[in-house]
């Protein structure tokens, strides 16, 4: 009997790709593929799904709240991130979340059915290079949470007063992406608006 799988991304290229690759596979089957998180939790409730492979990043839901609903409505359901954000932080907080396994999109292909395997049996499953984050953030002291090098960019440009759009722009990068690097910094930072990234700029000597 084949694994049922859902699919949350909005990337049609690599949503398509997939559903090729998986087209005649014995052991699972792409049943579902949505770029909604809301759309998503709904397809939990209407039909029977073993894996749910989602996105980070989204239109209308942060992957991270989509893994925390899902998880909770579907104890038993199983889920990837397959996702650009190589970020120790975001891993760590996904894994929190209830993710049982974690896939960069730049490995999808070579190591997408490896992970899928692996946590229908039961084993949470890292790309190397996700691993080898985590145990970089794990050697840092507790309190210890660096802002990257691309945080730091954002964090620049949101003193000079720049919209996400802006941000985006500048860095070549997608609006969403920068709302994620916005959430990263007000959480590693420990403040709740602008005003507090602005504080901490200054007496940083960041601007």
């Amino acid at each position: 009997m084949k694994h049922s799988i859902l699919l949350v991304d909005d990337h049609p290229i690599l949503t398509e790709g997939l559903k090729m690759v998986f087209r005649d596979d014995a052991t699972f089957d792409i049943v579902a593929s949505t770029h909604s998180g809301v759309y998503a939790l709904a397809l939990l409730k209407a039909k029977p799904i073993d894996l749910m492979v989602t996105d980070y990043s989204m239109p209308d839901m942060n992957g991270l709240d989509l893994i925390r609903q899902a998880k909770r409505q579907h104890p038993l359901l199983k889920i990837i991130a397959l996702t650009m954000h190589d970020e120790a932080a975001i891993i760590k907080d996904v894994i929190a979340a209830g993710a049982d396994g974690y896939v960069l999109k730049k490995c999808a292909l070579e190591e997408l059915a490896i992970a899928m395997e692996s946590v229908m049996k039961g084993k949470p499953y890292l790309s190397a290079e996700a691993g080898q984050k985590l145990f970089q953030l794990a050697k840092q002291p507790e309190s210890d949470d660096p802002l990257t090098d691309r945080e730091v960019e954002v964090l620049r440009l949101i003193i000079k007063e720049l919209t996400n759009k802006e941000i985006a722009a500048r860095l070549f990068i997608s609006d969403r992406t920068v709302e994620v690097h916005r959430k990263n910094l007000m959480r590693k930072i420990k403040c709740t608006n602008t005003v507090g990234l602005i504080k901490y700029a200054f007496a940083h000597n960041l601007v």
